[in-house]
């Protein structure tokens, strides 16, 4: 078998949260590979004592691929893991930890199956916000609750996914089967779910539209319940970008009340020009009859782009919210933070 070392940069299915991948594999039969990396280091007083400044390193490595079954289907799988993750028991830690591992088979236009702990297709949803280069995703934080795989909601282990796209229509499917891993209620996941549905508008020289619906339920074997759904869109036009979504999650642990959490946040994006992207956003969550956090955040973040796949961030967040009984949510939730970090990708 024949093999190639591609130099350009492509578009990449696998990445599963990269942007792109580089294709370093081409055999005769088709079969590719493709590797994805990021370098990071951010120097920050977010989530640190008092008003000490920590530098903190992050890095991420991903390597996937296809090989042909025949015209029609594809073998696909992405293995992508993260120093510093969110996820398991070394969260935060300097050990790799998985992001996402998954295999499954890509059928075209009938669509794509995969299993694992996969990018569930509710990334649709919190990617309208998810752009700041220091983001904690706010929407679904309840989930981990009843799924402790489940760090956040758009990936999670023993997922078996659907996807396809047609005539602008993005759809995705999930059932999630349960685990051994112990949540908070010293309980095992018994199933979930989830869907995601995004059409995309072209409003011709008026810009484009995407408007997201997105739904979670997740079970464990003690009955207790986990529900999330979420609307949201983003409109584009020219070299500005719009994204609003509004969220609600609720548990349920058969307790008079339900721990409760509604969620609002609106961003702008705007390219200067070919060095400098601005963004902007707010942020508001209120949750009531659970551990009653409030966040109240607003964020500037500027990008200067060294090259297509480097830059360097500068991002400040002022926060004006309450901890209530959860010990805050990404730092103190009423504690204003910066952050200026580079980022190398490959």
């Amino acid at each position: 078998m024949k093999k190639t070392l591609a130099a350009a940069i492509i578009s990449s299915i696998f990445a599963s949260g990269a942007s792109y991948a580089a294709n370093i594999y081409q055999g005769e039969d088709g079969s590719e590979v493709n590797v994805y990396g990021r370098l990071g280091y951010n120097i920050t007083d977010k989530d640190t004592n008092a008003d000490d400044t920590n530098g903190e390193f992050d890095a991420r490595i991903g390597l996937g691929g296809s090989q042909p079954i025949n015209d029609q289907f594809s073998v696909i799988g992405w293995g992508e893991y993260q120093v510093g993750a969110a996820e398991g028991e070394n969260a935060g830690g300097d050990s790799l930890t998985p992001r996402y591992v998954w295999a499954g088979i890509d059928g075209k236009e009938m669509g794509k199956v995969t299993g694992g702990r996969v990018a569930s297709g509710l990334i649709m949803f919190t990617d309208i916000v998810d752009v700041f280069a220091l983001s904690d995703i706010a929407a679904a934080r309840q989930v981990s609750s009843v799924d402790d795989t489940a760090v956040q909601v758009f990936r999670q282990d023993a997922t078996l996914q659907y996807q396809n796209s047609f005539n602008g229509l993005d759809f995705s499917a999930g059932y999630i089967f349960g685990n051994d891993d112990v949540n908070a209620f010293n309980e095992v996941l018994d199933y979930g779910m989830n869907v995601a549905v995004r059409y995309n508008l072209d409003l011709g020289q008026g810009g484009s539209l995407a408007p997201v619906l997105a739904y979670q339920y997740n079970e464990d074997k003690g009955g207790n319940e986990y529900n999330f759904w979420g609307i949201g869109a983003t409109y584009k036009i020219g070299q500005f970008s719009l994204g609003a979504e509004y969220s609600e999650d609720e548990l349920d642990t058969g307790a008079a009340n339900k721990s409760k959490d509604e969620v609002w946040e609106v961003v702008a994006i705007y390219n200067l020009n070919d060095d400098w992207t601005l963004r902007g956003g707010y942020r508001n969550l209120e949750n009531t009859d659970g551990d009653e956090l409030e966040l109240k955040d607003t964020t500037l973040e500027a990008q200067y782009h060294l090259t297509s796949r480097s830059s360097l961030f500068t991002s400040y967040v002022f926060r004006d919210g309450k901890n209530g009984t959860s010990g805050g949510f990404g730092g103190d939730a009423d504690e204003d933070f910066y952050q200026l970090g580079l980022r190398y990708e490959f």
